[in-house]
Protein backbone atom coordinates (compact mmCIF):
# COMPACT_ATOMS: atom_id res chain seq x y z
CA UNK A 1 0.00 0.00 0.00
CA UNK A 2 2.75 2.43 0.89
CA UNK A 3 4.69 1.39 -2.19
CA UNK A 4 1.77 2.07 -4.53
CA UNK A 5 1.14 5.43 -2.84
CA UNK A 6 4.80 6.41 -3.42
CA UNK A 7 4.53 5.35 -7.05
CA UNK A 8 1.44 7.53 -7.53
CA UNK A 9 3.12 10.52 -5.88
CA UNK A 10 6.21 9.97 -8.03
CA UNK A 11 4.04 9.75 -11.15
CA UNK A 12 2.20 12.96 -10.24
CA UNK A 13 5.50 14.79 -9.68
CA UNK A 14 6.79 13.54 -13.03
CA UNK A 15 3.58 14.65 -14.80
CA UNK A 16 3.70 18.12 -13.20
CA UNK A 17 7.36 18.51 -14.19
CA UNK A 18 6.58 17.49 -17.76
CA UNK A 19 3.63 19.91 -17.86
CA UNK A 20 5.85 22.77 -16.66
CA UNK A 21 8.44 21.99 -19.34
CA UNK A 22 5.77 21.86 -22.07
CA UNK A 23 4.26 25.16 -20.90
CA UNK A 24 7.67 26.88 -20.89
CA UNK A 25 8.44 25.57 -24.40
CA UNK A 26 5.02 26.67 -25.70
CA UNK A 27 5.43 30.15 -24.21
CA UNK A 28 8.91 30.52 -25.71
CA UNK A 29 7.60 29.49 -29.13
CA UNK A 30 4.66 31.89 -28.87
CA UNK A 31 6.97 34.81 -27.98
CA UNK A 32 9.38 33.90 -30.81
CA UNK A 33 6.83 33.69 -33.65
CA UNK A 34 6.97 37.40 -34.61
CA UNK A 35 10.76 37.18 -34.98
CA UNK A 36 10.38 34.17 -37.24
CA UNK A 37 8.16 36.26 -39.54
CA UNK A 38 10.86 38.90 -40.08
CA UNK A 39 10.50 42.67 -40.39
CA UNK A 40 7.15 44.32 -41.02
CA UNK A 41 6.34 47.75 -42.49
CA UNK A 42 2.88 49.32 -42.49
CA UNK A 43 2.31 52.47 -44.55
CA UNK A 44 -0.54 54.65 -43.29
CA UNK A 45 -0.20 57.47 -45.80
CA UNK A 46 -0.22 57.79 -48.82
CA UNK A 47 -1.99 54.78 -50.27
CA UNK A 48 -0.41 53.13 -53.27
CA UNK A 49 -2.15 54.34 -56.44
CA UNK A 50 -3.26 57.66 -54.97
CA UNK A 51 -2.93 61.01 -56.72
CA UNK A 52 -0.76 63.65 -55.08
CA UNK A 53 -1.70 67.28 -55.81
CA UNK A 54 1.53 68.81 -54.50
CA UNK A 55 5.22 68.64 -55.27
CA UNK A 56 6.03 66.73 -52.07
CA UNK A 57 4.45 63.89 -50.16
CA UNK A 58 4.80 62.89 -46.52
CA UNK A 59 5.07 59.14 -46.02
CA UNK A 60 3.81 58.04 -42.61
CA UNK A 61 4.08 54.49 -41.32
CA UNK A 62 5.24 52.09 -38.66
CA UNK A 63 7.91 49.40 -38.73
CA UNK A 64 8.14 46.39 -36.42
CA UNK A 65 11.17 44.19 -35.70
CA UNK A 66 13.38 46.47 -37.80
CA UNK A 67 17.02 47.46 -37.33
CA UNK A 68 17.34 49.70 -40.37
CA UNK A 69 14.82 51.46 -42.58
CA UNK A 70 15.28 53.38 -45.82
CA UNK A 71 13.11 55.26 -48.28
CA UNK A 72 14.48 55.22 -51.83
CA UNK A 73 17.86 54.22 -50.40
CA UNK A 74 18.01 57.12 -47.91
CA UNK A 75 18.30 55.92 -44.27
CA UNK A 76 15.37 56.86 -42.12
CA UNK A 77 15.05 57.10 -38.35
CA UNK A 78 12.17 55.76 -36.28
CA UNK A 79 10.91 56.57 -32.81
CA UNK A 80 10.73 53.98 -30.01
CA UNK A 81 7.38 52.66 -31.19
CA UNK A 82 8.68 52.18 -34.75
CA UNK A 83 6.74 55.11 -36.23
CA UNK A 84 8.41 57.02 -39.04
CA UNK A 85 7.78 60.00 -41.28
CA UNK A 86 9.59 60.92 -44.50
CA UNK A 87 9.13 63.65 -47.10
CA UNK A 88 9.74 62.88 -50.76
CA UNK A 89 9.62 65.04 -53.88
CA UNK A 90 6.88 64.05 -56.32
CA UNK A 91 7.22 64.70 -60.03
CA UNK A 92 4.33 64.94 -62.49
CA UNK A 93 3.23 61.50 -63.64
CA UNK A 94 3.97 58.13 -62.08
CA UNK A 95 6.34 58.00 -59.10
CA UNK A 96 7.67 54.88 -57.41
CA UNK A 97 8.77 55.08 -53.77
CA UNK A 98 10.57 52.09 -52.23
CA UNK A 99 10.55 51.52 -48.46
CA UNK A 100 13.02 48.82 -47.39
CA UNK A 101 13.37 47.40 -43.87
CA UNK A 102 16.06 45.04 -42.54
CA UNK A 103 15.89 43.13 -39.26
CA UNK A 104 18.68 42.03 -36.92
CA UNK A 105 19.13 38.77 -38.84
CA UNK A 106 19.61 40.49 -42.23
CA UNK A 107 16.16 39.60 -43.57
CA UNK A 108 14.57 42.32 -45.69
CA UNK A 109 11.10 43.38 -46.66
CA UNK A 110 10.21 45.97 -49.25
CA UNK A 111 7.07 48.04 -49.81
CA UNK A 112 6.65 49.82 -53.11
CA UNK A 113 4.33 52.81 -53.31
CA UNK A 114 3.18 54.00 -56.70
CA UNK A 115 1.71 57.47 -56.62
CA UNK A 116 0.64 59.85 -59.36
CA UNK A 117 1.90 63.43 -59.25
CA UNK A 118 -0.70 65.82 -60.64
CA UNK A 119 1.07 69.17 -60.21
CA UNK A 120 2.79 70.27 -63.43
CA UNK A 121 6.38 71.43 -63.33
CA UNK A 122 6.80 75.20 -63.41
CA UNK A 123 7.37 76.57 -66.87
CA UNK A 124 10.93 77.61 -67.57
CA UNK A 125 11.67 80.68 -69.57
CA UNK A 126 14.79 81.38 -71.52
CA UNK A 127 16.31 84.81 -71.41
CA UNK A 128 17.41 86.26 -74.78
Amino acid sequence: MISSRLKIISLIRWAIGLLVIVLIAAYALWRSLPYLNGPSVIIFQPFSGSSIASSTVTIIGRAERVNSLSVDGVPLSMDQSGSFKANRVIFPGSNTITIRATDQFGRQTEDILKVLGTVPLPATTTQP
